[in-house]
């Protein structure tokens, strides 16, 4: 069949493997990219695909006969944020497992394999090994856990710590990818810089039961689509440079026509080829196979080196696994709580099996512990620190975190409330915080701006990195003597960087101690959020007509004893936002009112997908009894039924399974229900 040598540059491959949408590689758009920066990407893939036409004519001549299989060293670097991102051990070992099945052919479904290209369905002879030894001389299991808020929207920066890319294969693993419709993307040897070399995969996509990794190593062993060096499925006729596939315009996801032929009838095209998109792939051919083993013996892209045998030792994939000490980490389920407060902690140590765990909590009780996940409370009001060493039989490691966990006692303020900034000990106030998970810039006090005087508040959206989420956490308010309406007001100053800017400014409450936030209607963006169009350049308000005030309704806070709000910015490398003259106002409650609502409880949050709790104030001793009910009114657990006293009080409800339940509050056989939806 006629063949097109197509030197493509640049082969940024975002290769969706999903059937709900169109598969994307931006070949194109990344070639053009690629030539602008550097040209040594277009002259590499000519020199290779030379080198690739040799070398088939040759039949592997060059190949040493000790070499059998090729054996590639990988390592999985884990984007996470705690989530589900965060796959096992046993999720990555699998994948390597089906990994090796589909390269040396062993995979099961080869039985399906249709006689036209049956006797040309290839073991590869390729093999892949978790790596045991690190680029430091380290032990490992060749999983590297890295905490980062980069698994968000996953680029080319967000490829932390590659190992060198001629002595590891680098799978990157995210919650998301930038390219919307994504699975995963890989590069054509010598074709991207060395510390960008590698795979990018979207989490769910990682377990290579899609045969997504099978799909991507094959780009970094040079292998191209069959339809060729495009992402245009089923748009035209094309090539991938190998003799035994014939030309397709390929196959969307779940189109598999056994027998379809549409390019060059009667020829049977390719299908169920793992360069395709069809979903009933589990073969490559014998010219793909000669094309990958080109490709692992020359110098561009060095290929040439992962499977040479002082790599295999450098690396340690050149026998079984070793056993490596953990790297310790752990999580809390949250950083937040009032006194008195359960706090759980989750060892989550990675590289070697844990067998012992020593915590070490200052301020907590128990202060200390040797359980594996303890549970934790604090009595004072404070910040405080959390320790853990974890080991077993081939050493160990610990980490402390610091400022941690933040407790919290009584609300210090009271409504009304007024905030100005001008006092240089009012941000971020006498028990107020900032949230900046990414050690970027963040909320700060400012003083060369404000609306009714020299300061005020400013996040620095102009430095800031895109996606960076930052937050104020204001101080704790006493609103239990506090009717509707509710309001917080206060001015704000913002430009648009351009047009497209979209910077984000949202307001929550929180009525457990910011263990939980609820949003209110406040929800601004882009030129919705600006107050003075637009500004290229780094923003300062320059007079009063850059100020616009904001009103916010929050009744849902009313009669509640301990209440923060939290102003957060999401950055979208815009301009900057300041806010000033934060008011606070609500009807105080007179006695005889009070008295009418007693009985006034809150289940929150609601909905809720974990734990929720209720809050009811009395102000007298009587008999109260909690019921969760099911919606039918069947009694399903009772939480308590007992005589309480004077006073605010907070229970937490069992766990529920998911559904909707009916909270039963009764205060002298008078009963006030409110509906529990549990996610």
């Amino acid at each position: 069949m006629k063949k097109q040598l197509l030197f493509l540059a640049y082969a940024g491959l975002f290769c969706l493997l999903t059937q709900a949408q169109t598969p994307l590689c931006f070949t194109s758009e990344y070639y053009h990219e690629a030539l602008l920066n550097d040209p040594q990407f277009a002259r590499n893939q000519i020199a290779l695909e030379n080198f690739t036409q040799h070398f088939s004519k040759e039949q592997s001549k060059n190949r040493q006969a000790n070499t059998l299989p090729f054996i590639i060293p990988v390592v999985f670097h884990i984007l996470h944020n705690y989530g589900p991102e965060n796959v096992s051990d046993n999720i990555l070992i699998e994948a390597i497992r089906l990994l090796n099945l589909d390269y040396r052919k062993l995979n099961s479904d080869t039985s399906n394999i249709v006689p036209s290209f049956k006797q040309i369905a290839s073991d590869c002879e390729i093999e892949f090994r978790l790596a045991t030894i690190d680029p430091n001389g380290n032990c490992t299991n060749g999983i590297d856990r890295i905490v980062t808020q980069k698994t968000y929207s996953a680029n080319e920066e967000s490829k932390l710590n590659p190992w060198p890319n001629n002595k590891y294969l680098n799978i990157w693993v995210a919650q998301s990818l930038a390219q919307a419709g994504a699975a995963a993307y890989a590069y054509y040897p010598g074709a991207t810089n060395p510390s960008r070399d590698g795979i990018m995969c979207w989490y769910p996509y990682v377990n290579n039961t899609q045969r997504t990794l099978t799909h991507e190593v094959g780009h970094c062993l040079n292998l191209k689509h069959t339809w060729g060096d495009n992402n245009n499925v089923e748009v035209a006729c094309g090539d991938d440079n190998c003799f035994d596939t014939p030309e397709t315009k390929g196959w969307s996801p779940g189109h598999c026509n056994l027998s379809g032929s549409v390019c060059n009838p009667p020829l049977i095209e390719n299908v169920q080829n793992y360069m395709d998109y069809s979903y009933c792939d589990n073969m490559f051919t014998q010219d793909q196979k000669t094309r990958m083993h080109a490709s692992l013996n020359s110098s561009i892209g060095g290929r040439n080196n992962l499977w040479k045998d002082a790599n295999l030792i450098a690396t340690g994939t050149n026998g079984p696994p070793s056993l490596c000490a953990p790297i310790v980490d752990f999580i809390i389920d949250h950083t937040f709580a009032c006194k008195g407060d359960l706090v759980h902690f989750t060892d989550k140590s990675w590289n070697g099996t844990a067998t012992n765990w020593n915590w070490f909590f200052p301020g907590g009780n128990p202060s200390t512990s040797t359980l594996q996940n303890p549970t934790i409370s604090y009595s004072a009001t404070g910040i405080y620190n959390a320790t853990l060493v974890a080991s077993n039989s081939y050493g160990s490691d610990s980490i402390t975190k610091n400022s941690l966990i933040h407790v919290t006692g009584d609300p210090l303020n009271v409504i009304p409330f007024i905030e100005n900034f001008e006092d240089s000990t009012s941000f971020p106030g006498n028990d107020g915080w900032i949230d900046n998970p990414s050690g970027g810039f963040t909320w700060a006090r400012a003083t060369n701006a404000g609306s009714s005087g020299f300061a005020s508040i400013k996040m620095n959206n102009y430095i800031n990195a895109t996606g960076d989420i930052d937050s104020w956490v204001t101080p704790s308010f006493d609103f239990s003597n506090v009717n509707s309406p509710v309001t917080i007001s206060f001015k704000i100053a913002n430009t648009q960087r351009n047009s497209t800017s979209n910077d984000i400014l949202q307001l929550f409450y929180s009525l457990d101690c910011s263990q939980s936030w609820i949003s209110t209607s406040y929800y601004k963006s882009g030129a919705s959020l600006s107050t003075a169009g637009v500004f290229s350049f780094n923003y300062t308000p320059h007079n009063s007509s850059d100020w616009r005030q904001e009103i916010v309704n929050v009744d849902a806070v009313k009669l509640k004893p301990n209440v923060r709000f939290k102003f957060q910015n999401t950055c979208d490398h815009g301009n900057n936002i300041f806010i000033d003259d934060i008011n606070i106002t609500g009807t105080l409650v007179g006695v005889n009112d009070h008295d009418e609502l007693q009985s006034e409880f809150i289940i929150y949050p609601n909905p809720t997908s974990g734990i929720a709790a209720v809050n009811f104030l009395m102000l007298k001793t009587d008999n109260v009894k909690l019921e969760v009910k099911d919606i039918f009114g069947r009694t399903v657990f009772i939480v308590f039924d007992e005589i309480i006293g004077y006073g605010l009080h907070k229970r937490k409800l069992p766990v529920l399974t998911s559904g909707i339940y009916l909270i039963d509050l009764t205060i002298n056989n008078k009963h006030y229900i409110r509906k529990l939806v549990v996610s």
